[in-house]
């Protein structure tokens, strides 16, 4: 093995070529490097205001190297106007010595932009620069709908459609960011909304967001005004059959009293989680308020409520075989499926970190060797709608204290279900099921 006598990297020259520079140009980076030990490798970090621009790593063989690189300085969030743009040179050499120098005489400014425009499918908007301090632009009385899709470019034609010879903002990969023709659109959907009356874009922490007048919370709900759909559902016996749903969307307000048509019995017919009857043809909303996806299924004489896209900690969902919905009369449907609500539960979030579901329950116990689990009761918190992955977006029933001796969680290969005990196969009923994720508890409480 050869040794070297100790020493370090020398810098002969280490400079940056443009003493200014306006976002979204190039620097040119020259290093002159020597040492009498043999060089190995030369790290560059560029930064601005603390935020990382680009970082590489070069090989350096030999006793001297020569460095000229240009990096792209991209005009992104937290970028302030006049700051120093900072390169970090690291040269080390095959002993692990190193030398480390830092350049700080490039200056980047903000590009001047004085009016944004918001170029949506039907029409182009312009907006202002309201707060020239902090890069605020915005528009108002605007008439647009509650779900609106656009660009926003720096310049436009003359037909006020983009003009792609300026800067345009649109989606980067869900976030907002410089695009070029063809790139994603910015889509805001607000279903809470009667509609879209103004915009900000926040062009330093790269935001734009929409608001409006609220909707009003449903106070009548008519059954035979929603809409047709044809849902197939599979039972835990693995049988598919298909029912006419109907179903819509409606905006929810909590503890809102709400008058109903069309349902035989509220007090047999509306989930009970989301809901507590106060009269005959009235009930008060018990969830959140926000928009809710209504299905309502004639043959059971039944409404559920959910919100489909909500996920945890906003919501939990719960899926598995053993339950059913709190009616008579009672059955079990749930099936280890996501297609219809006789699958699965949407879970009302009391609290924030507690959530709650109502369900008929039946732990049966069948000795065949290959269906046997769908008699029995077996089932799952969920963050999302559909599966987790390797415990990742599912609760793991053996991370809580169970309250009830009707339920445990069993072994690792269960990745946590709560299953029935013995104890559970001669007390069918109506269970509340309230699990507390701060506590890490789980109740499970008979009420009928």
């Amino acid at each position: 093995m050869v040794h070297y006598p100790a020493s370090t990297p020398n810098f002969q020259q280490a400079t940056v070529e443009e003493p200014k520079i306006t976002y979204g140009d190039s620097i040119t980076v020259n290093a002159e490097i020597s040492d009498k030990m043999p060089l190995s490798t030369l790290e560059v970090s560029i930064a601005v205001n603390d935020q990382l621009i680009n970082k590489v790593s070069v090989r350096t063989a030999g006793n001297s190297y020569s460095y000229n690189q240009r990096f792209c300085i991209p005009f992104g969030p937290y970028m302030p106007d006049n700051a120093p743009v900072e390169v970090h040179l690291s040269s080390i050499n095959v002993e692990g010595f190193h030398r480390d120098t830092v350049i700080m005489s490039t200056t980047a400014m903000r590009p001047l932009i004085p009016t944004m425009y918001m170029v949506e499918r039907t029409k182009s908007v312009e907006l202002k620069l309201t707060d020239p301090q902090n890069y605020i632009y915005s528009a108002d009385n605007l008439t647009f709908g509650n779900d609106i899709t656009f660009l926003l470019p720096t310049k436009v034609t003359a037909f006020n459609r983009v003009d792609w010879t300026g800067m345009v903002f649109g989606d980067v990969n869900g976030e907002l960011g410089i695009v070029q023709q063809g790139g994603d659109s910015i889509k805001i959907t607000n279903l809470s909304l009667v509609g879209i009356k103004s915009v900000t874009l926040d062009l330093f922490n790269f935001t734009v967001t929409a608001t409006g007048n609220l909707l009003t919370p449903a106070t009548d709900i008519d059954v035979g005004t929603f809409g047709d759909k044809t849902i197939a559902s599979t039972d835990y016996l693995n049988n598919t059959t298909s029912d006419t749903w109907k179903m819509t969307q409606m905006y929810l307000g909590k503890d809102v009293e709400i008058t109903f048509t069309g349902i035989g019995d509220l007090a047999n017919g509306l989930a009970l989680d989301f809901f507590e009857v106060t009269g005959a043809n009235t009930a008060k909303f018990l969830g959140n308020t926000g928009v809710y996806t209504l299905y309502y299924l004639p043959s059971a004489d039944y409404l559920w409520v959910e919100q489909p896209n909500a996920t945890y900690p906003d919501v939990l969902w719960f899926d598995g075989v053993g339950f059913g919905r709190p009616a008579t009369p009672y059955a079990k449907t749930s099936s280890w499926n996501w297609n219809s609500p006789l699958e699965y539960a949407f879970c009302r979030t009391v609290s924030p970190g507690v959530y709650q579901i109502t369900m008929y329950a039946n732990h049966e116990i069948n000795d065949d060797p290959d269906n046997g689990w769908r008699y029995n009761f077996s089932a799952k918190f969920y963050w999302q709608r559909g599966w987790g992955s390797n415990g990742v977006g599912e609760v793991d029933a053996r991370q809580y204290t169970i309250s009830s001796n009707l339920l445990y969680a069993p072994t690792d290969h269960d990745l946590g279900n709560f299953y029935g005990t013995d104890a559970f196969a001669t007390a069918p009923g109506v269970y509340r099921f309230t699990l507390d994720t701060n506590a890490k508890t789980a109740d499970f409480v008979k009420i009928k």
